[in-house]
């Protein structure tokens, strides 16, 4: 099949590279005039390494793989601790840590050159009986076999397919950064997560003196954005080394990220048209799977749409079972990350200390529930 692509993100280049290796001819089409390589790290979780692995691209000798996710709350009291050795070991992929551009290279280095194609903002899809239709605000155009709508929570293909309103605000924020670090934090293998009454932050090593941070705090629209001055004013007196983190940066290293929810519908396509990551699932960071749900999208897509004769013919029935497929363990996790970031304002997650044992068993559970990699389902479906 031709298949087109809109959007050169994490989900559009990793299903092109599982697409290319079934033998499409796959067309990514970035309205950015470049890789969009901003941002800041990615927890690539079990489910996501191993969807990585099985798509053809290796993250190894990259990022930072994680041994450990410990969790206290901001007067520096033990909450949790999670084994992730015992979590790789149970899943058989680890969890790494990786600079967003880092992974965003990666993923288009593995593709041939003259698969993408910048500066084309899509404005529209028509879908017919034999073929489908990209329009691009240049004017031009690109047809195909089907088109997938990669390009993220304001999506353009899901617009044109499916309508509907867009994602929601959560009423919090994010604000974040990745920047080099001489605390010692940046140089080993942990995740601290911090959790208080009405605010948490994180710090994750990313690998080769990287340091990626965040902060949460409740946010509605048209409340300010805050600088890096109200936030070392927010979280003075939290367990180090959050402090001396916030007197080495400067505004010019945050970023700001309202959090989102969509409503995932039952159908996301046409006859020729479906969505992945976030043009279809966008979800709060509570649980960081955004990325990794969206390189699940991108290893079943590719599973379920082999090379074969007649495939282009009619490929509605592998569309539809794919969304059936990946529907209930998004919303799963959807509804998980949105049920945490409720709870942030509440003492439900500030409780006494689990066990080790408790938070990676849980762990473990919550990661396969979500999966349909490590579930390692592969529907079998008759093709026409």
């Amino acid at each position: 099949m031709r298949v087109l692509v809109v959007g050169a993100g994490i989900g559009g280049l990793a299903v092109a590279n599982g697409l290319v290796e079934q033998g499409h001819d796959v067309q990514v089409f970035e309205h950015a005039e470049a890789l969009r390589d901003g941002g800041a790290g990615v927890t690539v979780w079990s489910n996501g390494t191993a969807a990585l692995r099985d798509l053809g691209v290796s993250l190894d000798g990259v990022g930072r793989e994680l041994h450990s996710l410990r969790s206290v709350t901001e007067s520096g009291r033990l909450l949790w601790e999670a084994d992730l050795d015992a979590v790789t070991e149970r899943l058989g992929s680890p969890t790494v840590e990786i600079p967003r551009r880092t992974l965003i290279v990666k993923l288009a280095e593995a593709l041939p050159a003259e698969v993408l194609h910048f500066g084309r903002r899509c404005t529209g899809v028509t879908e017919a009986e034999d073929g489908v239709v990209v329009r691009f605000d240049d004017g031009s155009v690109a047809t195909g076999d089907l088109v997938i709508g990669a390009d993220g929570q304001r999506s353009a293909v899901r617009r044109s397919v499916l309508g509907g309103p867009p994602a929601k605000l959560t009423g919090w924020a994010s604000w974040q950064g990745l920047t080099r670090s001489d605390l010692p934090i940046a140089h080993g293998s942990r995740t601290l997560n911090i959790a208080g009454r009405n605010a948490h932050a994180g710090l994750i090593p990313a690998g080769d003196g990287l340091l990626h941070w965040w902060f949460d705090m409740p946010w509605r629209e048209g409340d300010p954005e805050l600088s890096v001055a109200d936030l070392r004013a927010a979280f003075r007196g939290w367990p180090e080394p959050v402090e001396e983190l916030l007197s080495s940066v400067t505004d010019d290293d945050l970023g700001f990220f309202p959090h989102i929810r969509h409503q995932v519908p039952r159908v996301w396509g046409g006859p020729r048209s479906t969505l992945l990551g976030d043009a279809v699932h966008a979800m709060p960071p509570a649980v960081a799977q955004a990325a990794n749900q969206t390189l699940e999208d991108a290893w079943l897509l590719s599973l379920l749409l082999p090379n074969i004769d007649g495939l282009s013919a009619d490929p509605e029935p592998l569309l539809r079972t794919y969304e059936q497929e990946r529907r209930p363990r998004a919303v799963k996790v959807s509804r998980t990350a949105a049920l945490t970031s409720a709870q942030r304002s509440t003492p439900l997650q500030r409780l006494g200390r689990f066990p080790k044992w408790v938070a990676t068993r849980s762990q473990v559970a919550s990661l396969r529930s979500g999966s349909n990699v490590l579930q390692a389902l592969t529907p079998q479906v008759e093709v026409a």
